[in-house]
């Protein structure tokens, strides 16, 4: 069996779905996998079954790091995640342990930062030149592997088109040892749900004025989210509603996310038209769907390239349109928005939205990468 070296940008005990379900699961039924974890808070090496802490300070020379205590030449393949200096360092050694080289890139970091500097001033133009002068060198070292991992290809075509690297998408998806069946509450209100990531460029407050204008108090929302001290200051804007609004403590484990998605509805998903989220399917559809919870989500190419109108909610991203969708979701029985749900859990787990799936794919291509040397 071949044997994957899988460097992650995690700390040791972090709950990343694609990290613990795909790579540390049912990819390993095709491949042997060690996983490093890169942390902060130790300062000597550690190997925990088939996971490798390694302190941060040292993850720039990771490769001379770990050949202290073992043979880096025992992989087949070597994988990167995000981190850019680990890659050049994994790239370095390359022939000299005769790996393969993966590089999988979870979000377009560079490309969000480049979109969020505005204005002319000499600070502004250094942050643009910075920015494109990092993803030129991103896109370099990309370039000089032998498998580049975007999270979708409508992503690498949008953020990474000068990566020629032989690519495989990696997107989120559903494990089907883990899936839930929603169970509706009997409340007389609908609730819904909103988890993830609050910002301007997310442009929530679109979505905030769709739920002012519903005349009837027949729903309330949860959000859940990391960063409260943003939509508490959002929410000062909107008096008339704060007692429909619940704003959650973040959670930090998916059995603690299921367990409050589960307390909901209908999963709100409603993101701005822009090149970050019309490339991909938002993580939080991918939440809710593990719960079977149905889905109000923004109508847009990526999103009807998944799912039908029998297994998601569409609006287009505009107040009013986001109003009447709201009010037509209240109005159906629980057992349409249940019937919604399960078309929709079942339609990932059909695709390569199934960490079962992919992982049976990922194993392929990297045996023919490998039976290529």
């Amino acid at each position: 069996m071949h044997k994957l070296l899988y460097i992650t940008d995690q700390e040791e005990y972090s709950d990343n779905g694609t990290i613990s379900s795909l790579f540390d699961k049912h990819l390993r039924e095709y491949w042997e996998v060690d996983i490093v974890f890169i942390t902060r808070y130790k300062h000597s090496f550690q190997r925990k079954g088939n996971h490798l802490v390694v302190p941060k300070k040292d993850c720039d020379k990771i490769m001379s790091y770990l050949s202290t205590g073992s043979d880096p030449s025992q992989y087949d393949f070597v994988m990167v995640r995000n981190k850019k200096d680990v890659l050049k360092n994994v790239l370095k050694h390359k022939e000299e342990f005769g790996y393969k080289v993966g590089y999988r890139i979870s979000y377009p970091k560079k490309h969000h930062a480049l979109e969020g500097v505005s204005g002319y001033s000499p600070s502004a133009m250094y942050k643009r030149l910075l920015y494109k002068r990092k993803i030129a060198e991103r896109d370099t070292l990309a370039n000089q592997c032998d498998l580049f991992l975007p999270s979708s290809v409508e992503a690498h075509q949008a953020f990474y088109p000068d990566i020629t690297t032989k690519s495989f998408s990696v997107s989120a998806g559903l494990d089907p040892d883990t899936i839930k069946h929603h169970q509706f509450s009997d409340n007389k209100k609908t609730t819904f749900v909103h988890a993830g990531s609050i910002g301007p460029l997310r442009s929530f407050d679109t979505v905030l004025d769709a739920f002012e204008a519903i005349d009837k108090d027949t729903w309330h929302l949860n959000i859940i989210t990391k960063k409260k001290e943003y939509i508490n200051t959002l929410l000062r804007l909107y008096p008339t509603i704060k007692n429909s609004i619940t704003v959650h403590e973040a959670v930090y484990t998916r059995d603690e996310l299921r367990e409050a998605i589960n307390k909901s509805d209908v999963g709100i998903a409603m993101l701005p038209n822009l090149k970050f989220f019309d490339t991909v399917i938002a993580n939080k559809v991918i939440s809710y769907y593990d719960c079977a919870l149905p889905t109000l989500m923004t109508s847009n190419n990526k999103n009807h390239s998944i799912f039908s109108e029998d297994e998601a909610f569409f609006a287009p991203f505009d107040t009013q349109e986001i109003t009447r969708s709201l009010e037509e979701l209240i109005s159906l029985p629980r057992e349409k928005l249940s019937e919604v749900g399960n078309n929709g859990q079942e339609k990932l787990l059909e695709l390569d939205r199934n960490y079962q799936i992919l992982a049976q794919e990922l194993a392929e291509t990297m045996d023919q990468l490998v039976e290529e040397r």
